[in-house]
C-alpha cells in the first residue's frame, strides 16, 4: 500500500490519482491506522514478549475463528500490528491492535503484555539475528543498540507510571503459559465479551507454538517483507521461560538485573 501511495504521489496526473487514490481506500473499507475509538482495545508489549501469540489468540476468542486453520496473515488482519500497516479494516465497533509502543494518550484501553527481560532479550538477539541485523547482546544490554521502542526496563517503568490513566490489565507471558485457559478467561471479562470454556480450549490448542511454526511454514513465511519462508518459522523461538539461564554471560546477566531490578522484581522475576 505504501509503494502504491507512492506511485500516486508521484504521478503527471496527480490530483487525478490521487482521487483515485481515496476512492481505492473508500471502496476497500480502509481505515488510516492512526485513526481509533475510545472504546478499541491495545495488546502493548515489548517486542518478544508474546505479542504474536495474543494477536492470534485474540483473533480466536473474538471473532470465534478455530485458530487449527488461522493463518497469520488473517490475525494481522483483524487484530492489526499499529506498526506494520497504513491502513486497517475494522470488523467491529470494538478493534484490537497490537503495539510496542510507550505509553499514548490515544490508548484508552490497554492489554499490556510483560515478560522475564532476560527471557525476552535472548528471544530477541534471535530475532536480529534473522533478519541479518548486525548486533551482540553486549550492544543491547549496555547501549539499547537495535532495540525498539527503547530498553526493556524503560518500557516497563513507563506503562506502569501509566500517565494517561488507561483502564489497563497485565498479563504475564509466564502465566498466560502455565495456565492459559484462566488468563484468557480475564481477557473476556476485560473486553465484556463471552465466550465458554470449551471455545477457549480450542482456540489455546489451536495457538500452540508448534502448531504455529506449521501454518507459517505451509504458508511459506509470515505477513512480513523480512520475515518470508524460513526465518518466518523460525521467528518462533522456544517460546518457554527461564530459556535466558545458559544463554547470558555472567557480566551480562548482572548488568541487566542491575538495571532493570526494580522492574524485576515487580514481577517476581528474581
Amino acid at each position: 500500500m505504501k509503494k502504491l501511495i507512492e506511485l500516486f504521489k508521484n504521478s503527471p496526473s496527480k490530483k487525478g490519482m490521487n482521487r483515485n487514490l481515496e476512492n481505492l481506500i473508500d471502496r476497500n473499507f480502509l481505515i488510516p491506522i492512526e485513526e481509533f475509538s475510545e472504546k478499541d482495545i491495545f495488546i502493548v508489549g515489548y517486542p518478544k514478549s508474546g505479542n504474536t501469540w495474543m494477536q492470534s489468540l485474540i483473533s480466536g476468542l473474538v471473532f470465534g475463528i478455530s485458530t487449527e486453520y488461522l493463518p497469520e496473515s488473517l490475525a494481522q488482519e483483524l487484530v492489526p500490528d499499529v506498526h506494520a500497516r497504513t491502513y486497517y479494516k475494522r470488523f467491529s465497533e470494538i478493534n484490537f491492535f497490537k503495539s510496542h509502543n510507550l505509553p499514548d494518550e490515544r490508548y484508552r484501553r490497554v492489554i499490556y503484555l510483560v515478560r522475564d527481560g532476560r527471557d525476552v532479550m535472548v528471544s530477541y538477539e534471535n530475532y536480529l539475528k534473522i533478519i541479518n541485523k548486525e548486533t551482540s547482546m553486549k550492544d543491547m544490554i549496555t547501549e539499547g543498540k537495535n532495540l525498539f521502542p527503547c530498553k526493556w526496563g524503560f518500557h516497563v517503568r513507563e506503562w506502569m507510571k501509566n500517565p494517561y490513566h488507561s483502564d489497563m490489565m497485565i498479563i504475564r507471558y509466564e502465566d498466560l503459559l502455565e495456565d492459559p485457559i484462566n488468563e484468557l478467561k480475564k481477557v473476556c471479562e476485560f473486553a465484556k465479551i463471552e465466550r465458554d470454556e470449551f471455545l477457549i480450549q480450542k482456540i489455546v490448542e489451536g495457538c500452540h507454538i508448534e502448531k504455529m511454526r506449521e501454518r507459517v511454514s505451509n504458508s511459506k513465511g509470515m505477513a512480513h517483507k523480512d520475515l518470508k519462508g524460513e526465518k518466518g518459522v523460525l521467528f518462533f523461538n522456544q517460546g518457554k521461560s527461564k530459556s535466558y539461564q545458559d544463554k547470558f554471560e555472567k557480566d551480562l546477566l548482572e548488568y541487566f538485573e542491575t538495571e532493570s531490578k526494580n522492574e524485576l522484581e515487580l514481577f517476581n522475576y528474581v
